[in-house]
């Protein structure tokens, strides 16, 4: 079980991150990326956002195997590079993912994206003005793997002495 403490650790905070993220961006600025004001239950001064469940397995599982396993590789890179490797790469993620929940469970929890005009796929399984955000997003998430990474030796030996 101890080796596997690393890994729990990442996942768990890759999942808490990704979800956060997912969580601001959905209250500030989804309707920018959309490109038409999203009808909300509440009004935006309340700050509500929105994040399905169904994505804890893409950001745990995708960040912890995929992100880490491609970072070993391109970690060298020039910036604009990996900048390219992951709006790429996460973009690339976005639809298969959806393709995948709307199989198996009949529905991808960001539907909406089929109402804009910046749609990619009649179905909106992503969106084009979202490709530089996860660029973006790749290189934060660079910064945060490394400190995850870092920090998941301390953490296992941390619960090794309290079990």
């Amino acid at each position: 079980m101890e080796d596997y403490i690393p890994y729990i650790f990442r996942f768990v905070f890759y999942t808490f991150f990704g979800l956060t993220m997912e969580m601001i961006f959905s209250v500030h600025q989804i309707d920018t990326v959309l490109g038409f004001k999203l009808n909300r239950r509440v009004p935006k001064k309340y700050l509500e956002g929105f994040v399905s469940l169904t994505m804890i397995p893409l950001h745990g599982f995708g960040l912890l195997f995929g992100f880490e396993y491609i970072h070993t590789h391109v970690h060298d890179w020039f910036i604009l590079y990996r900048f390219c490797v992951w709006a790429v790469g996460f973009t690339c993620m976005e639809i298969l993912w959806g393709v995948a929940c709307e199989k198996v469970l009949g529905f991808y929890s960001w539907d909406y994206y089929a109402d804009s005009k910046f749609r990619i796929f009649k179905k909106g399984y992503s969106l084009w003005t979202l490709v530089p955000l996860w660029g973006v997003a790749g290189i934060i998430m660079e910064f945060y793997s490394g400190l995850l990474i870092h920090l998941s030796p301390y953490v296992a030996s941390f619960v090794r002495a309290f079990f």
